[in-house]
């Protein structure tokens, strides 16, 4: 099996929605185990912005990260469009066994 951690900012967009419910409907269509979303406190990226609300010089788009698991299959088939959804997030990967 496959986990799946996927970062991203919550105000992330792709073709006009909302990245993080279009990668968890993706998902769940394509029948993958099962999917997370956590939202973050703080944070900060690529781009070395603190992310943080109400602090002084930070954004508003708090980080979130959305984690699923599934057979390696059916991750490697769902993984080249979620690159595509997440043209400037982290994509990290590793084999799991549940317990």
């Amino acid at each position: 099996m496959l986990q799946v951690q996927l970062f991203l900012d919550e105000e992330d967009t792709f073709q006009g929605h909302s990245s993080s419910e279009h990668i968890l409907r993706y998902l769940l269509h394509h029948k993958i185990l099962g999917a997370t979303l956590f939202k973050a406190h703080m944070g900060f990226g690529a781009h070395r912005h603190l992310n943080a609300p109400g602090k002084l010089g930070a954004t508003d788009a708090l980080p979130v990260m959305i984690m699923f698991i599934d057979e390696e299959e059916k991750v490697q088939h769902v993984l080249p469009h979620l690159k595509e959804v997440l043209a400037s997030g982290l994509i990290v990967a590793h084999r799991t066994e549940p317990l």
